[in-house]
């Protein structure tokens, strides 16, 4: 789906659910792989002709409704099915029946996303339909009329929303049914977990549920589970991290060895393959998938684990030999239209006394590069916090689960100047439909967190990642102990720190004086919407993310995060990516207040004073001619912003704060 006005983010934010998400909650289900299982127990258990007819009839069902296209590669859960078996002690009579409800799950799972596409494909079809009418309003200055579509725009999405309700509900009455005859034959649903993928909790599920589920499970259904290693479990939140890396692991070394193995047998070199994935160069095998037995799924999916293996190795750190535990704590390859979602945790999260989690901004991708493009901000932070307080362990997470804006241009000011790409930037709907994904991820952590470690969790935000971060605190309920803002254009819903309704914490900004993206908040001077209108509101009636967190009477704790020889001498974009260099400033703070010791600022002599409004002061007194004649004393503010770390000398800016 191509659209030019609508933006989806904006869409979901203003209906009352998110349809795409929904179809995906359904679409993740593997139909042809309940009904192999299914197969497998009739094969093994005694059949009767009633049986076998109940059968054959349940898998024509799936057969009418199943996507061949779409679905993954049928497993053969024979051997799973012999050991499930002895396990439960389930009699060879039984099996067929057990067959059978599984078989009637798969089709009813295989009907439900069928019509799930459906409509979703009728939602897009209508909505490229109102994007093209709003074209036309936009041409004709009809700004009233293009109101009108973007209210019709979300109408349609709220409607879909509620017919995929519906057909969720309905498999998921199905699912019952399915687990309540598995129980009358003997068949404990809660064991059939073990080889049954789709009973994994559903994604609504609270983290505490399903910790509960997992617990309540024998080691040897877990195991199983871990075997299957599905895509749902590795991103369940109340999964274990041990548990969710060695599933997200096992799953990215498939579909890297999916791909290899079709290059070897052709007489190809995979590390040359690997080497061009993680390049952007292009290869036979990417343009042509079908000559190699392969599809573009798994391209997709090969590409972007080329790229989280990579930043797995990287996050080692230059001394591998200490046995840092790096997890894959959550791996999804074709999330956000393939762009990817993947979480990397640099220690273990459910077992160190501090866990951070650091969000990017515009232009940050699985498949963009950012977990292989020489990123170190997470192993950064986490080899000063370390040092910082070696006798407490520190687990840094480095979060790239949303669909952050891109654009392709490869400056910031050029971007300025495209009014599509200002669309993605320059509004916040990305940010709150993110920060729903990064409050549900957060506050999961303390599901899986040992009771007998205390847990300080900070969350770190930079650029638009910061405005996730405030989105994620002010709108999604997301639960932290502290939280820093680097680089911020605007917190959106949060209007002061107290909106950031922090556990006992401070809210942190870390804003250069030279970094032109902290200067895109606004200070009060409604500078955004004012420059939006005048140039005929390209962004829609409301322009800007929202308020600069480091001006005054915003509530923050702001730190000195100043760039070691700047070249810049007004405000300009190359100074907005270094807030995780090692030695700076900014790093050394950071890590202080990941550490939990950001009390330690202020005698460190790191704390920043506020930008504020400039003032024009008449004087005291006027000398004339006639003599001295006193004047009231009065202040008038004016609409420009002031900065105070310009007035630091540039000696006192360095990259030695390193621990």
């Amino acid at each position: 789906m191509q659209l030019r006005h609508l933006n989806i983010p904006f869409l979901v934010a203003e209906a009352v659910g998110d349809p795409w998400s929904i179809d995906a909650s359904m679409q993740a289900g593997a139909p042809a792989q309940i009904s192999a299982l299914a197969k497998a127990f009739r094969d093994a258990g005694v059949n009767t002709v009633e049986a076998s007819f109940a059968f054959e009839a349940a898998r024509r069902r799936f057969e009418a409704s199943w996507n061949h296209q779409n679905g993954e590669h049928p497993i053969n859960d024979v051997d799973e099915v012999q050991r499930a078996t002895r396990s439960l002690g389930l009699q060879a009579e039984r099996l067929p029946e057990i067959a059978i409800a599984l078989e009637n799950i798969a089709a009813a799972l295989a009907e439900a996303q069928r019509a799930s596409a459906w409509y979703l494909a009728a939602l897009e079809y209508d909505l490229e339909d109102i994007d093209a009418e709003l074209c036309d309003a936009f041409a004709d200055d009809d700004h009233c009329a293009a109101d009108n579509l973007r209210g019709d725009a979300v109408t349609e999405v709220n409607a879909i929303v509620q017919v995929l309700r519906q057909i969720r509900d309905r498999y998921s009455a199905m699912l019952a049914t399915g687990l309540r005859h598995l129980r009358a034959e003997g068949a404990d649903p809660a064991e059939v977990q073990g080889v049954d993928k789709l009973s994994i909790p559903w994604p609504g599920n609270s983290p505490e549920e399903v910790k509960r589920w997992w617990d309540a499970l024998s080691a040897n259904q877990q195991r199983l589970l871990i075997e299957q290693h599905p895509y749902e479990l590795g991103n369940l939140n109340g999964v274990p991290a041990e548990t969710r890396d060695s599933v997200n692991q096992a799953a990215m070394k498939d579909n890297l060895r999916r791909v290899e193995d079709a290059v070897r047998q052709r007489g190809l070199d995979p590390s040359t393959l690997r080497d061009d994935a993680l390049n952007d160069r292009n290869a036979d095998v990417f343009s042509n998938p079908g000559d190699y037995g392969l599809c573009a799924t798994d391209i997709a999916r090969y590409q972007n684990a080329v790229k989280t293996n990579d930043f797995l190795e990287r996050d080692k750190g230059s001394d591998a030999s200490r046995g840092v535990p790096i997890m894959l704590w959550a791996y999804d390859p074709l999330a956000f239209n393939g762009k990817g979602r993947a979480a990397i945790a640099i220690g273990n999260p459910d077992k160190s006394r501090n866990t951070a989690v650091i969000v990017p901004g515009t232009n940050s991708s699985v498949r963009g590069g950012w977990m292989s493009d020489g990123t170190d901000d997470a192993l950064n932070l986490y080899e000063q916090s370390m040092k910082a307080d070696p006798r407490h362990t520190t687990a840094v997470v480095a979060w790239m689960g949303y669909d952050a804006p891109e654009f392709d241009h490869p400056h910031w000011q050029q971007a300025l100047t495209d009014p599509s790409m200002l669309e993605q930037v320059g509004t916040p709907w990305r940010a709150r439909q993110a920060g729903a994904l990064l409050a549900a991820d957060v506050n999961g952590l303390g599901a899986t967190h040992e009771p007998s470690t205390p847990a300080h969790v900070t969350v770190l935000g930079h650029s638009y990642g910061s405005t996730t971060v405030a989105d994620a605190f002010a709108n999604s309920g997301m639960r932290a102990n502290d939280a820093v803002l680097t680089g911020c254009p605007g917190t959106d819903l949060a209007h002061s720190a107290g909106d950031f309704r922090l556990d006992g914490g401070r809210l942190y900004v870390g804003a250069a004086s030279t970094d032109a993206v902290s200067w895109i908040g606004d200070s009060g001077t409604g500078l955004p919407n004012g420059l939006n209108a005048t140039l005929d509101q390209p962004l829609g009636p409301l322009a800007g993310l929202g308020t600069d967190p480091a001006h005054a009477g915003f509530g923050e704790v702001r730190f000195h995060a100043e760039v070691a020889g700047s070249r810049s001498v007004v405000p300009w974009f190359t100074d907005h990516s270094h807030y995780y260099d090692v030695g700076s400033e900014s790093l050394h703070n950071m890590t202080e207040i990941v550490t939990g010791h950001g009390d330690r600022l202020s005698g460190e002599g790191m704390l920043a004073r506020d930008r504020s409004a400039a003032r024009i002061a008449l004087p005291f007194q006027l000398h004339t001619r006639l003599g001295t004649v006193s004047l009231p004393h009065v202040g008038i503010q004016v609409p420009v912003t002031v900065d105070p770390e310009w007035d630091r000398p540039a000696r006192s800016v360095t990259n030695g704060h390193g621990f």
